[in-house]
C-alpha cells in the first residue's frame, strides 16, 4: 500500500499514513513547530476574503500546535478557480498548505463553467462564515421602474457574467414577480458595481459587505428592495443592516411551478449560504484536519479575533465543519441539467 510521509509533527519525527488506513496519531500529538504554513486565496489584496483570511492566518500562527509561521499568498483569477486548480494538483496533504475559499470557487456553475479541476466535496473543510444576507440596493429614482414595464428597464450592474448570490434575487425576481430589469455585465469589481451606482450609471445591484450597504444607505439615494437571506436553524432570517427589505424567497413561495426550475432555484437557494471558509487538501489525515479544527474553534474564542471579525464581517453566522461537510454534498448532487435550467432563465433575460 502506498504511504505519505508527514513532517509536521511531534519532535520532527515522521508518521507513515496509509491511504485509507495504516498508523494514526491523536491531534494533540501533532506540532508545527519551526515549520511555515502556505495559505492561498484566488482573490486580490484588500478584498473580504483577502481580510478575513489575514484575520485566520494571524491566528492560525498563534493557535496551532506549535505556533508555525503562516504566509498569505495571493493568486486572483476566474473568480479563485485558477488559485483552487493549481493548489489542489501541488498541495500536499500535510498541514502546511490550506486555502481560504469562497462561493465564486465553489458554485456548482462555475465549476462546469470554468472546467474546474478539483471536486469541493473531496477537501477538508475546516470552519469559517456563512454567507449573510445579500441586500439588493436600488436608486429610490428608480423604484417604481422596477414593476412598471411601461417604463425604461432597471439597468441591474454585475461583477463579470456570471451570477454570484445576490445577484439571483435580480434573476427570480424577473422570473416570478415580473420585475422590470435589464441585465449590465462586464465589471470587474465589487467597488467598481458601487461606483457605477453612484454615478447614476446602474440603478440597481448586490451587496454582501456592510460596508457597501452600510455606505449607501448614508446617502439617503438608495434603498434596499429585497434581500436574500441569512441561513439560520433551517430558516431565513433577515439583516439589521438591510432593515426591512423582504427576503425575496418569500416573495417568490408558491409561484414556482416547474419542477426543474424549483430545483434551480433550492440549489441558488443553498449557494446563498456559501460564505468563507478554511479547508485543506483531499487525504489530509485526521489527526492534522483535527489540530486545524481544534485550532480554530480556539480562534472562535479570543477576544482579539472577535473585535477583528467584528469590523470586518459582523453579520456573518459562524459555520463548522460538519455544516459544511454536509453543504458540499448537497453542492456535489447539482446536476448539470440542473445548471442548464438557470442558463436558459439568464438567457431569457439577456445575460
Amino acid at each position: 500500500m502506498k504511504s505519505r510521509v508527514l513532517t509536521a509533527v511531534v519532535g520532527g519525527l515522521a508518521i507513515l499514513v496509509g491511504l485509507g488506513g495504516g498508523v494514526s496519531v491523536a491531534a494533540d500529538n501533532v506540532s508545527f513547530a519551526g515549520k511555515t504554513v502556505n495559505l492561498t486565496l484566488g482573490f486580490e489584496a484588500g478584498s473580504g476574503v483577502d481580510l478575513y483570511a489575514r484575520v485566520i492566518a494571524r491566528h492560525l500562527s498563534t493557535y496551532l500546535p506549535g505556533k508555525p509561521n503562516v504566509i498569505v499568498f495571493n493568486q486572483p483569477g476566474a473568480g479563485g478557480v485558477v488559485a483552487l486548480n493549481s493548489w489542489s494538483a501541488k498541495s500536499e496533504p500535510d498541514g502546511l498548505s490550506v486555502a481560504v475559499v469562497a462561493q465564486t470557487q465553489i458554485d456548482p456553475e462555475a465549476i462546469f463553467r470554468t472546467n474546474a479541476k478539483y471536486e469541493p466535496v473531496k477537501f477538508e473543510h475546516i470552519g469559517g462564515v456563512g454567507g449573510p444576507s445579500q441586500a439588493l440596493i436600488i436608486s429610490k429614482d428608480a423604484v417604481k421602474r422596477l414593476t412598471d414595464k411601461s417604463q425604461p428597464p432597471v439597468n441591474m450592474g454585475i461583477v463579470g457574467t456570471s451570477l454570484r448570490t445576490g445577484y439571483y434575487q435580480a434573476l427570480w425576481g424577473t422570473a416570478f414577480l415580473g420585475w422590470n430589469v435589464k441585465w449590465v455585465p462586464g465589471y470587474q469589481q465589487t467597488g467598481q458595481v458601487r461606483q457605477a451606482m453612484e454615478r447614476g450609471e446602474i440603478d440597481m445591484t448586490a451587496f454582501g459587505g456592510e460596508r457597501d450597504i452600510s455606505y449607501l444607505n448614508k446617502t439617503g439615494k438608495f434603498t434596499a428592495v429585497t434581500q436574500s437571506g441569512q441561513h439560520a436553524g433551517g430558516k431565513r432570517i433577515g439583516r439589521d443592516v438591510i432593515g426591512n427589505a423582504p427576503i425575496l424567497s418569500d416573495l417568490v413561495q408558491g409561484k414556482i411551478k416547474d419542477a426543474a426550475v424549483k430545483e434551480a432555484f433550492d440549489y441558488s437557494e443553498n449557494v446563498l449560504q456559501l460564505g468563507k471558509w478554511l479547508i485543506l487538501p483531499a487525504g489530509t489525515p485526521d489527526a492534522i484536519v483535527d489540530a486545524y479544527v481544534k485550532a480554530y474553534d480556539a480562534i472562535l474564542t479570543d477576544p482579539t479575533y472577535q473585535n477583528e471579525i467584528a469590523r470586518i464581517d459582523p453579520d456573518s453566522p459562524v459555520v463548522k465543519k460538519a455544516a459544511l461537510d454536509k453543504l458540499m454534498v448537497d453542492l456535489s448532487k447539482v446536476s448539470k441539467k440542473t445548471i442548464e435550467h438557470i442558463h436558459v432563465v439568464m438567457r431569457s433575460q439577456g445575460l
